[in-house]
Order: C-alpha cells, then structure tokens, then sequence
C-alpha cells in the first residue's frame, strides 16, 4: 500500500477519488508496505519515460519551431494544467507556504526556465540522442551543489559520487559515440 502523508501534519492522504483535498494539504509522499523501498524509484522510472517522450516531441517541436516559442508555449500549457487541476487550493497553500521561501520559489522559476529553454536550444541545434544524455548530468550538479548548500540536510556518500562517476562515463560514451 501506498500511503501520502503531508510533512507538517503527518495526516494520512485520501484515496485517488478524494485527492483533490489532499493535494491543498500535502508536502511530501512517504510509503509503506512491501514496495516501499521501490516506490520513489518506480516513480523515477515513470518521470524518465515522461521525460524520454518528452525529448523525442520535442526536437520534433525545436525543429519546426524556435526554442523561445517553445519555452513559452510548454509553460503556457504547463500553467492551464497546473490551474486547472490545483488552481482551487492555491490561495489557501500559498496562506500556509512560509514566506521565506518564496524567494527560493522564484528562483526555481526562473532557474527552471532558463533550464528548459537550454534544452530546447540544444535540442535545435545537436541530436536529441546526444542531449538527452548530456541534459541527464543534472544530477552530478544536483550533487555537488548538495553538497555546498545541503550539507546539513543531505547526505552524499561513496556510493552516491561513484554512481554519478558512472552516469559521467556513460554520458560521455553515448555522446561520443553520436559525435
């Protein structure tokens, strides 16, 4: 079973039909039972196919459009999502958000869209066989800049650097070998 539970209240999430009102009060998902060492994995498998999708449409998009229109239009559509599935409990989550984090709210704006703008340039200028590799570095900086910002709330272990070794020598091989 898999059970969401808001970070601050620790309150039990509703069942799919009710999730409307837990997502006003939810902050993170935690899990139970059997798969629950595998739930934030299985979760990661399914962001990477949305995102490997994600990359095959939109070099087909960078090609026939500019990388900027695109940008815009992914965050146009992105936003009319977001709206239309939470734009009712925004008000009350942005009541309850604490106020010092809204200037790291806005710098993850504009951070996200300068980001998805770099990968629809990329994607208009190289192979998406190519960028999608190297765009799937973010980790290595999601790490090292871990470990100068979070270094009291993260951990990063042996384990954690060698993987991400790994994942440089994979990049590195498939984009080479596409050169």
């Amino acid at each position: 079973m898999i059970e969401i539970v808001s970070m601050w209240s620790g309150t039990p999430a509703p069942t799919v039909v009710d999730i409307d009102s837990y997502l006003s009060k939810s902050k993170t998902v935690r899990t139970e039972g059997r798969l629950a060492a595998y739930s934030g994995y299985m979760a990661g498998i399914a962001a990477s196919a949305i995102y490997g999708g994600l990359g095959v449409l939109g070099k087909k998009v960078a090609e026939d459009s500019h990388p900027m229109v695109a940008t815009g239009f992914g965050f146009l559509f992105g936003f009319l999502l977001m709206t239309l599935f939470f734009g009712h409990t925004f008000p009350k989550n942005i009541k309850n958000s604490v106020k010092s984090t809204y200037g790291f709210l806005i710098l993850s704006g504009l951070t996200t869209g300068f980001g998805v703008s770099s990968w629809y340039m990329a994607l208009s200028l190289i192979p998406v066989i190519v960028v999608a590799p190297v765009v799937s570095a973010y980790p290595l900086f999601t790490i090292g800049l871990s470990a100068i910002f979070l270094r009291n709330i993260e951990r990063i272990t042996y384990k954690t650097v060698l993987g991400a070794l790994l994942v440089l020598v994979g990049i590195t091989v498939v984009g080479l070998g596409n050169i």
